[in-house]
């Protein structure tokens, strides 16, 4: 039975809103995950010939599509303004959920609007402080083929 071939390289990039758009790796970064939600609709169906005798089905239909992410890892200096300006002022920001392997093993990415709705700071000790945040789409995922 075959395994499959698996990757490792799943990672979010933040666009930095520039003509053209340049998307960058959050550096410190080490933890990515993306959740893909349909979210579905649903009607109850009597039977047209005999309603009252023969169980009702469920029909589910699609209403609507979202995204979410996260991103988690040490705080860096360099990636910190980015972060704390896009907490504070609350706008979307297009984001990259990248697949980055070759069009030959299905490599590619999704882009979409996204706005940061969590951004947690801790740390214990003495220890390096990490970050840990939560993205959610604002608006249609589309999905770009590796070149």
């Amino acid at each position: 039975m075959g395994t499959g071939t698996e990757t490792t390289r799943l990672v979010i990039q933040l666009g930095d809103g520039g003509e053209p758009e340049t998307f960058a790796h959050t550096c410190g970064a080490n933890s990515f995950g993306v959740t893909l939600t349909n979210n579905l609709g649903e009607n109850t169906v009597l039977d047209c010939d005999n309603p009252l005798d023969v169980p009702a089905v469920i029909s589910r239909h699609l209403e609507s599509q979202d995204t979410s992410a996260t991103i988690s890892g040490m705080v860096t200096t360099e990636a910190w303004p980015t972060w704390r300006t896009w907490a504070d002022d609350g706008d979307a920001k297009n984001i990259k959920l990248f697949l980055d392997e070759t069009a030959a093993r299905n490599g590619g990415h999704w882009l979409l609007p996204a706005y940061l709705t969590s951004l947690e700071l801790t740390k214990e000790g003495s220890g390096k402080v990490t970050f840990s945040a939560t993205l959610s789409g604002g608006g249609q995922r589309t999905w770009v083929d590796a070149t």
